[in-house]
C-alpha cells in the first residue's frame, strides 16, 4: 500500500535521484551552460553593437554616400540638391597636417575637418562634443579634438598644439573633445591598424580653414542622405559625371566607408560566433544526458516495474525520467543565461574601448533567455529519446528480471600473440574499448571537441601574431612614412634623402585608378615602387617587373583575371587617360586588396613624367629626435606615419580583447572536457563497480584496480587528441574562410604553442576528472557493491 499520492512519489524519487547523481548532473549542467553562456552573450553583444551603430548613426546623422574631390565650386552643391533620391547634401574641408604635440618627441598626424558656421543649418556626421565647447564664430584658432588622440596623449580642452597648414606654423587651441559616426573606428589614412597617439581628427571653423587653405568658395568633400526612394547606385553615376573634371576619386556608399566597413565586418564576425560554439556544447550536452540517463534506466529495472506494477502509467513513468533529463537543462539555461548577460556586458565594454562610440547601448533581451531554454529543452529531449523510448516499451515482468548478459567473442586483440607479452589490466583496459566501440568512438569525439575549441581559441591569436609579424617585419622595413600632401616631383622629394640621419629612403606613388575587365571594374590604387627587395617588399612575389601589374590574389578574384590577362587602366588624376597593362602576377597579402607596379613602368603608363606621393625611410636611431623637428615643420608634408607606433599601439590594442577570448575559451573547452571524462569515468565505475570488486577480492591492489577504470579514461583522452588537433585544424579553417573580407584575411598558420597549450590543458583536466573518480573508487564498499544484483 502506497502512501501519498502517487506524483508526490515521483516527485521524491526524481529529487533524491538528483542528490545521488549531483556531480554528473552538475556537469551536464555546467556544458549546457557554457554553451547558453556563449549564446547569449554574442546574441546580446551583436544586438548592442546594431543598435549603438543604428543609434549612433541617426542621432548624428551619418552620410549615405560619400566623395572626394581635389576642389571644386561650392555652388555645386545646389546642383546635387537638385538631383532625383537625394534628401540632404553637406560639403566640406579636409587636409591632413602634421602637428607638433606637447611632450610626444615625435610628430603627429591630425586630419582637420571644417564644421559649418553657426546657424548654417544640421550637420551630416555631426560632432558629439564630450566635453569643452563648440567653437565660437569667427575664432581660426579653436579645434575640437578626438578623444583617442587627446587621451592617448594626456591632452584636455584648453591645452594648445601646433599644426603645419599650407606651408605654415599654426598654434591651435582645443576647445573641446568630441566623436563622430564618421570615425567609430579612427585609423590614418593608408593604416589599418589605430594609432591615436600619433594620429587624430580635429574639427575647425570653415571660414578659418578656407583661409588657412585657400579655399574660399570651394570644397574637397562631400556627403549625402538619400531619400526614401533614392537609388544609391544613380546617385553614385551621377556624381562621379558632375565631377570627374574635379579629380573626383569617384562616389562610394556608407558600406565601403572604412569605419563603416571595420565595424560591420566585427558584427558579422560575432554573428558567426553565434552559432558554432553553442552548436559543439549542446551536442556534447546531448550526448552526456544520453549516456548518464541510459545508464540510470539500466540499472533501475527493477524499480521501473514496481512503478508500473504499482499502477503507474508508461506516460507518468516516462516523464518522470524526461524530467531528469530537464534538469540539469534547465538550470544550465538558467545559469547560462545569467552568466551570459554578465559576459556581454564585459565584452561590450571592451567593444566600447576599441570603437569609439558617443553613447555605448547594452541591451539582455528576454528573447535571448527564451530561446536558450528552447534550445536547452530540445536537446534534452533529443538526449533523453532512447532511454525514456525502452522506459516505455519495457514490461513489468521482464523489468523484473536482470539483463540478459551480453555475448562476448575474442576480438582481433585476443586472437593475436601481443596479448600474451602485456599485464593483465591493460588487456582488460584493450578488451573494454573492444567490446564497446560506439561508446568509446562517441566518447574520443566528445573530447576532441574539447581540444578542437582550445585550438581555434587560440588560433585566431596565431593569426593576428602572423599578421603583425607579416605587416611590420617582412613587409615593412622602414622606420617611418612621410605623406605628402600633393603629388611632387622626384627631384623636388629627393631633399628628403639629404637630411642627416636619413639612412635609407625609397620614394613610391599612389595612383588612383579604375581597373576595368570585360563587364567588371574596381576602383583601386596601385603603387608604384622603386623595386621589389627595398623599404617595402612584396610578400610571396619573387620579383616586381619592369612592365605590367601584380596584384593580390582576393583583387584578382574580384576582377575574375588570371596572369597574362590585360586589364584597362583609367586614371582618376590628371589627364585622366585610359592605358592597357598586362597581369603579370599574383600575390597573396593579408591586408587590403592592392596592385603594384614598377614605379618607372607607372610614370611611363600614366604619361605624365613622374611624380611621387611619399617616402619610406629608414633612419639613426640616434639623431631621431633631431629629424623629428624637421619633419614637424617641413612644408608639403601631410603626415608621417610611425612603423613602430603602430606596432606597439596595435599590440596594446589587442592585448586585452584576445587574452579575455582566450581565457573565456579555455574555460569552457575545460568545462567540457572534464564533463565528458567525468561522466565517462562514473559511468564505466558504475557498470564495472561488480567486476573490480570482485577483481579486489581474487587479489589486486587499489592501484590497479584504479589502473584499469582510469586507464581505459586516459587510453581515450590520448587517443582523442590527434583527431582533436584535426579537428581544430578545420574549425580554424571555417573559421578563417567566414571571417575573412576584403579588409583582411586570416592567415591559416598554427604556432607549436598552440598545440602545446591543448595538450597540456586536456591531459591536466583528465587527471583531475582521475582524482575525483580514484576518491570513490577507494572508498567502495566491497560486501555492499558483491550483494547488488546485477
Amino acid at each position: 500500500m502506497v502512501e501519498g499520492k502517487p506524483g508526490n512519489l515521483l516527485i521524491r524519487k526524481l529529487f533524491r535521484e538528483l542528490w545521488h547523481h549531483r556531480a554528473q548532473m552538475a556537469a551536464v549542467a555546467a556544458v549546457v551552460a557554457c554553451g547558453i553562456a556563449v549564446f547569449v552573450s554574442m546574441s546580446s553583444v551583436r544586438y548592442s553593437l546594431e543598435a549603438t551603430r543604428a543609434d549612433y548613426y541617426s542621432r548624428y546623422r551619418f552620410a549615405d554616400v560619400f566623395m572626394q574631390v581635389k576642389r571644386a565650386p561650392e555652388y555645386y552643391r545646389k546642383t546635387v540638391e537638385r538631383i532625383p533620391g537625394v534628401a540632404s547634401v553637406s560639403t566640406r574641408i579636409i587636409a591632413d597636417v602634421t602637428l607638433d604635440v606637447p611632450g610626444l618627441e615625435e610628430p603627429a598626424t591630425g586630419r582637420l575637418i571644417s564644421l559649418p558656421d553657426y546657424g548654417d543649418g544640421p550637420i551630416l556626421n555631426d560632432l558629439y562634443i564630450k566635453s569643452g565647447r563648440a567653437l565660437q564664430p569667427g575664432a581660426d584658432d579653436e579645434v575640437i579634438a578626438s578623444q583617442p588622440f587627446l587621451e592617448a596623449n594626456g591632452l584636455r580642452p584648453g591645452d594648445r598644439l601646433k599644426a603645419v597648414i599650407n606651408g605654415h606654423m599654426k598654434e591651435l587651441r582645443i576647445v573641446g573633445m568630441g566623436l563622430s559616426p564618421e570615425y567609430v573606428y579612427e585609423v590614418q589614412p593608408g593604416a589599418f591598424f589605430p594609432d591615436n597617439e600619433h594620429f587624430g581628427v580635429f574639427w575647425m571653423g570653415r571660414r578659418a580653414l578656407e583661409s588657412a587653405l585657400d579655399m574660399s568658395g570651394a570644397f574637397n568633400d562631400l556627403s549625402l542622405t538619400l531619400s526614401h526612394n533614392g537609388g544609391e547606385a544613380d546617385v553614385k553615376g551621377e556624381l562621379d559625371r558632375l565631377f570627374k573634371r574635379y579629380g573626383s576619386l569617384g562616389a562610394y556608399g556608407r558600406s565601403d566607408q572604412l569605419s563603416n566597413r571595420f565595424l560591420s565586418d566585427e558584427i558579422k564576425q560575432v554573428g558567426i560566433q553565434i552559432t558554432f560554439l553553442p552548436s559543439i556544447f549542446l551536442a556534447v550536452g546531448i550526448f552526456l544526458i544520453n549516456i548518464v540517463l541510459a545508464r540510470i534506466v539500466a540499472v533501475q529495472r527493477p524499480e521501473i516495474a514496481v512503478l508500473k506494477a504499482m499502477g503507474f502509467s508508461n506516460r507518468a513513468v516516462a516523464i518522470h525520467y524526461l524530467f531528469f533529463a530537464l534538469t540539469p537543462a534547465v538550470m544550465g539555461s538558467i545559469i547560462g543565461s545569467v552568466l551570459g548577460a554578465w559576459l556581454g556586458k564585459g565584452l561590450m565594454g571592451i567593444y566600447a574601448d576599441f570603437y569609439n562610440f558617443a553613447h555605448p547601448l547594452y541591451y539582455f533581451r528576454f528573447q535571448e533567455v527564451v530561446i536558450s531554454v528552447i534550445l536547452c529543452v530540445s536537446s534534452a529531449m533529443l538526449g533523453a529519446f532512447g532511454a525514456v523510448r525502452r522506459v516505455v516499451q519495457l514490461p513489468p515482468a521482464e523489468a523484473m528480471r536482470s539483463e540478459v548478459p551480453k555475448m562476448y567473442r575474442p576480438g582481433i586483440f585476443d586472437r593475436t600473440e601481443l596479448q600474451k607479452h602485456i599485464p593483465v589490466s591493460l588487456r582488460i583496459i584493450v578488451r573494454n574499448l573492444e567490446r564497446r566501440p560506439w561508446k568509446a568512438a562517441l566518447s574520443v569525439v566528445m573530447i576532441a571537441s574539447a581540444v578542437a575549441i582550445l585550438i581555434a581559441g587560440r588560433y585566431s591569436y596565431d593569426a593576428v601574431e602572423r599578421m603583425t609579424e607579416v605587416e611590420f617585419t617582412e613587409k615593412h622595413r622602414e622606420d617611418l612614412t612621410l605623406l605628402f600632401n600633393d603629388s611632387m616631383p622626384v627631384s623636388v622629394a629627393s631633399t628628403v634623402g639629404s637630411y642627416k640621419g636619413v639612412l635609407e629612403h625609397e620614394y613610391y606613388r599612389d595612383e588612383p585608378v579604375t581597373l576595368h575587365y570585360r563587364h567588371r571594374s574596381r576602383r583601386q590604387t596601385v603603387r608604384g615602387l622603386a623595386s621589389e627587395g627595398g623599404l617595402q617588399r612584396l610578400i610571396d612575389s619573387h620579383e616586381l617587373p619592369a612592365e605590367g601589374l601584380l596584384m593580390t590574389t582576393e583583387l584578382a578574384r574580384l576582377l575574375n583575371v588570371v596572369r597574362g590577362d590585360t586589364v584597362e587602366v583609367e586614371f582618376l588624376l590628371g589627364s585622366q587617360n585610359r592605358r592597357s597593362v598586362v597581369v603579370a602576377g599574383m600575390l597573396d597579402e593579408i591586408l587590403g586588396l592592392s596592385a603594384y607596379m614598377d614605379i618607372k613602368g607607372l610614370h611611363r603608363l600614366a604619361g605624365d613624367g613622374g611624380a611621387v606621393n611619399g617616402a619610406f625611410l629608414r633612419i639613426d636611431t640616434s639623431r631621431a629626435g633631431a629629424l623629428y623637428s624637421e619633419f614637424k615643420s617641413m612644408p608639403g608634408v601631410g603626415g608621417v606615419m610611425m612603423l613602430k607606433a603602430l606596432k606597439k599601439s596595435f599590440d596594446d590594442l589587442i592585448a586585452e580583447s584576445m587574452l579575455t577570448s582566450t581565457l573565456i575559451l579555455t574555460i569552457f573547452a575545460c568545462v567540457l572536457a572534464f564533463a565528458v571524462i567525468y561522466n565517462g569515468a562514473r559511468i564505466s565505475l558504475s557498470e564495472r563497480a561488480r567486476e573490480l570488486s570482485s577483481l579486489r577480492v581474487l587479489g589486486l591492489t587499489k592501484r590497479e584496480i584504479s589502473v584499469i577504470l582510469l586507464g581505459e579514461q586516459a587510453v581515450l583522452t590520448l587517443l582523442a587528441i590527434p583527431p582533436g588537433f584535426l579537428a581544430g585544424i578545420g574549425l580554424s579553417v571555417l573559421l578563417a574562410l567566414s571571417l575573412s573580407s576584403e579588409l583582411y584575411r586570416l592567415p591559416l598558420v598554427f604556432s607549436s604553442y598552440n598545440f602545446l597549450f591543448s595538450f597540456i590543458v586536456v591531459v591536466s583536466v583528465s587527471l583531475v576528472s582521475g582524482f575525483a573518480i580514484r576518491r570513490r573508487l577507494i572508498r567502495l564498499d566491497l560486501i555492499e557493491v558483491l550483494k547488488t544484483r546485477e
